[in-house]
């Protein structure tokens, strides 16, 4: 009798219909003889068996993918990443500010400028400055993240897409597995070897400009001495 009703039964070679039921004929039966028809199956029923097969296995293999990525150890490791990544950054940062004050006073103090109304202009833009250069820390930071992210996810449909040409669940979760490890280090590699651009071009721009007028006023006393008293061809004598 033909029909839907014996598909599983299993036939001489797998009598129980467990070897194809397991995904372990590639193991168990190498010579495909559990693919053969099972007692009363037609042609059309060996068919849509071996269908329904074929969608199990790639379920089985999509949900070990799909597993792997939605592990909440996950969220934890793209969480600690983009924590690593501020602190570096605000490391980076405040470094700069550091740097920055230092020449903003010697600057100022050379100047003549200490405490005036200058100072407290240049001290304001430092202050800004180093509120913008939070943000970006943040900004980059989080940008960092959500970059893992989408190379998580461009990595899951890779492999949720080579499930469906064949790709079995051992295989797909151990590549999946060893992809979020590859996506995270190329992270790391990205956001670690990457300075933050200078956050303080301000008030490095009046520095060098209060060393410039500083350089000319000296040269200008130099030139002076030399043609009124030098003593170097001049009316010194």
């Amino acid at each position: 009798m033909a029909g839907g009703g014996n598909i599983g039964k299993g036939n001489w070679a797998d009598p129980t219909g467990l070897i194809q039921k397991s995904g372990a004929s590639k193991f168990l039966d190498p010579l495909g003889l559990t693919k053969t028809a099972k007692q009363g199956e037609s042609a059309a029923d060996v068919a849509a068996r071996m269908e329904m097969e074929r969608q199990e296995r790639i379920r089985e293999a999509q949900g070990r993918i799909n597993q792997v990525f939605d592990n909440p150890r996950r969220a934890r490791d793209i969480a600690d990443f983009v924590s690593a990544t501020r602190t570096k950054l605000m490391d980076d940062l405040n470094r700069q500010n550091t740097d920055a004050a230092r020449e903003l006073k010697f600057s100022l103090a050379r100047g003549g400028l200490s405490g005036g109304s200058v100072a407290v202009d240049q001290n304001r833009r430092m202050s800004d400055d180093y509120n913008r250069g939070a943000l970006t820390v943040e900004s980059r930071a989080q940008g960092a993240g959500a970059q893992l992210e989408a190379a998580d996810q461009d990595q899951r449909a890779r492999l949720i897409q080579l499930a469906t040409s064949g790709l079995d669940a051992n295989t797909g979760a151990q590549q999946a597995a060893a992809g979020l490890r590859s996506n995270l280090e190329a992270a790391r590699s990205t956001a670690f070897g990457e300075d933050l651009a200078d956050q303080f071009g301000g008030i490095g721009a009046f520095v060098k400009q209060r060393r410039d007028e500083a350089n000319r006023r000296e040269a200008t006393r130099v030139s002076q001495v030399n043609l009124y008293g030098g003593g170097y061809g001049g009316y010194g004598g």
